[in-house]
């Protein structure tokens, strides 16, 4: 990850104009996810329903602080980060942490589609500067997520009802999936650097969105391991602190959005890994305890 952003940076003139394999890669990464989850497994409870809610608290709502301050550049940046669906990955280090997979998977896949419905219509409202009218902005938004969220989603269900054992590539297929998010990044990166370095922000610009950034990480991981205190903590606190950074990286990334906003959400990725590095060091930390305790 930090050698994507590294490459992005030294040679970012000439891999943005990559910019154009983005959704491609955010598509074929959530196809590869999508083709192996279990829908016979997917039970939404009643506690997706306040995670749903929670992501929209946290998102809007640091919007609507920061715009209220009068920082409406920083109040974009923080919708990014706050708004955003609930990781790919995520049931990943659940289930490194022992916790439940299905009801993580669930949210994933229910928070991809609220941000989908969604986002078409708040989008517009968040942004200072765009140039386009609503429902122009409502219309691109629309069009760009079902480019990368509806394609994936239709592509994995006729993919398994031609060959239903596709559903078992999907592990093979990890480190692809991998490579492609990778790819992405500096993408991504180089694009950012590209963007700030036309518009000569400075370290003093920058350095509130990579704050709030922080911010709304930790209050995402602490609410959500209060919201499913004791049984669902560790899967809540996943599904509101981990998010589709690519995802909100690549709308940050469009010509409607402030180029400055998109600082937040970059510093985000760094983050919310932290955040996961530190939960599997104390959940090993536990395992050991309990080990040794043990006769």
């Amino acid at each position: 990850m930090i050698a994507a952003f590294i490459i992005g940076g030294i040679f970012h003139t000439r891999i943005a104009e990559m910019q154009w394999w983005l959704p491609v890669g955010i598509a074929v990464m959530l196809t590869i996810t999508f083709i192996g989850i279990d829908t016979a497994r997917l039970k939404p409870r009643w506690m997706h329903l306040w995670v749903l809610l929670g992501i929209e608290v946290i998102g809007l709502g640091f919007f609507a602080l920061a715009r209220l301050a009068g920082y409406p550049v920083l109040a974009e940046s923080l919708y990014y980060c706050g708004a955003a669906p609930v990781a790919a990955a995520c049931p990943i280090i659940v289930n490194l942490l022992k916790g439940d997979i299905e009801f993580t998977t669930t949210a994933m896949v229910l928070s991809h589609a609220v941000f989908a419905v969604l986002s078409p219509f708040v989008l517009p409202l968040v942004l200072p500067e765009a140039d386009l009218g609503y429902l122009e902005l409502v219309q691109l938004v629309a069009q760009q997520l079902a480019s990368v969220l509806a394609v994936p989603a239709v592509l994995s269900v006729l993919l398994r009802l031609v060959h239903p054992p596709c559903r078992l590539w999907a592990p093979k297929l990890k480190d692809v999936s991998l490579c492609f998010w990778i790819g992405n990044l500096t993408i991504i990166s180089a694009c950012g650097v590209d963007r700030i370095l036309a518009r000569g922000y400075s370290l003093g610009e920058m350095w509130p969105m990579a704050l709030g950034a922080l911010v709304v990480c930790a209050t995402g991981f602490v609410a959500g391991y209060r919201l499913g205190y004791p049984r669902l903590k560790r899967e809540c606190s996943q599904c509101l602190g981990q998010k589709n950074t690519v995802l909100t990286l690549y709308m940050a990334g469009q010509d409607y959005a402030t180029p400055l906003a998109y600082i937040g959400p970059v510093f985000y990725v760094f983050c919310h890994n932290t955040a996961n590095a530190l939960q599997l060091a104390m959940a090993g930390r536990e395992k050991r305890g309990e080990g040794e305790a043990k006769p």
